[in-house]
């Protein structure tokens, strides 16, 4: 059953930015479906119902729509066993599903996520709430698929399959806090050793909290796609101006909850507490963006590039916090594979972005 958006004033309940989108509600309870369906077509969207998990792969064959709601417990098929299917059938493409559930226990959220799902939302839910994480998915879904803003997307993921570590492959052990502004001084070994340790407690208390209560953690590895390069024009200390420069560029980004360290031999890693795919590429995007204002005397664009690998928690390749930090690594070289300049996210499967300037 298709449900055309209501008559609403100029400007859709979702907020200005707001496009309208084909939207597909899978739920077995008329009373839910109505709720979702009220409050997305209060934004300008496009409802199709679906009353179990077979006939919502029946209809996004068939309609292919630009994001899937769907309940957890749902006969013939399950929500969580859907989302499966539909995430296997899309790995070239990004499509948003978002799970609802009156089951929204710690168990009941990470099992949501890690079968695919980008956000999870608890009924009954508040139709504000709703609309603005829906926004939010579809505006990541325009980023990754557009031609307009992505020159790559829907490649292929950086498989973690061969897991095979990057040259400079990011440990629990090789990660440094970052004093604003400034690299770490890699000579002052005594200082560094205690810093170091202070940062692994530090992350792993921000897994431990988000895996206790299963709450969405991004990390991201920010860093020059050619600082041997940097090294070869500017001279050993000249790239460190630039990661200085670099690191103001990301403190003007991120929260104050947010975590920044500084990542050996060079870079920068971030840890994003509480935040789902769309807000870790909005926060990589800012970054990739505002990172072309680093530049140094006698170098063009190209050489002061800044690459951004993404990967998150709850996720099915993610069991630890060494399997957190390896995604993103290998999401960071697989963006530099491609030229350079990308952003590459992996949540269950790789997505890379060519940020628009």
């Amino acid at each position: 059953m298709v449900h055309s958006p209501q008559s609403s004033p100029s400007t859709p309940a979702g907020g200005p930015g707001t496009r309208p989108a084909k939207i597909l509600v899978a739920d077995d309870s008329e009373s839910d479906r109505a709720a979702a369906r009220d409050a997305l077509g209060a934004a300008g969207h496009t409802v199709v119902e679906a009353t179990d998990g077979q006939q919502a792969l029946e209809i996004f064959a068939r309609d292919r729509p630009d994001l899937v709601m769907l309940d957890v417990v749902m006969p013939r098929m399950s929500g969580l066993e859907t989302c499966r299917i539909i995430k296997a059938k899309t790995q070239h493409t990004y499509l948003p599903v978002i799970m609802v559930s009156t089951r929204n226990s710690v168990n009941a959220r990470v099992e949501g996520l890690r079968s695919g799902a980008d956000d999870y939302l608890g009924k009954p839910y508040d139709p504000e709430e709703l609309r603005a994480r829906v926004e939010a998915l579809l505006r990541a879904k325009r980023l990754l698929t557009e031609p307009a803003t992505s020159a790559s997307a829907g490649a292929p993921e950086p498989s973690p399959a061969p897991r095979a570590r990057p040259q400079a492959a990011t440990t629990a052990a090789n990660v440094t806090a970052a004093v604003p502004g400034a690299p770490m001084p890699v000579e002052d070994e005594q200082r560094s050793g205690a810093i170091e340790i202070h940062a692994r407690r530090r992350l792993d208390a921000e897994f431990d909290r988000a895996e206790r209560y299963s709450d969405p953690l991004a990390c991201l590895r920010v860093d020059f796609d050619d600082w041997d390069g940097l090294v070869k024009a500017l001279g050993p200390r000249g790239p460190e101006v630039l990661a200085k420069e670099l690191r103001v560029v990301v403190d003007a980004t991120i929260r104050k909850i947010d975590l920044v360290f500084t990542a050996r031999p060079h870079g920068y890693l971030l840890a994003l507490p509480n935040t789902h795919f769309p807000g870790a590429l909005a926060v990589a995007e800012r970054i990739a963006r505002d990172a072309r204002r680093v530049r140094a005397d006698n170098l063009d664009k190209s050489n002061t590039s800044v690459s951004i690998g993404v990967a998150f928690y709850p996720n099915k390749d993610t069991h630890c916090l060494q399997d957190l930090l390896e995604l993103a690594d290998a999401a960071l070289e697989r963006a530099r594979s491609e030229g350079g300049g990308k952003i590459c996210l992996f949540q269950h499967q790789g997505y890379l972005y060519a940020p628009e300037d």
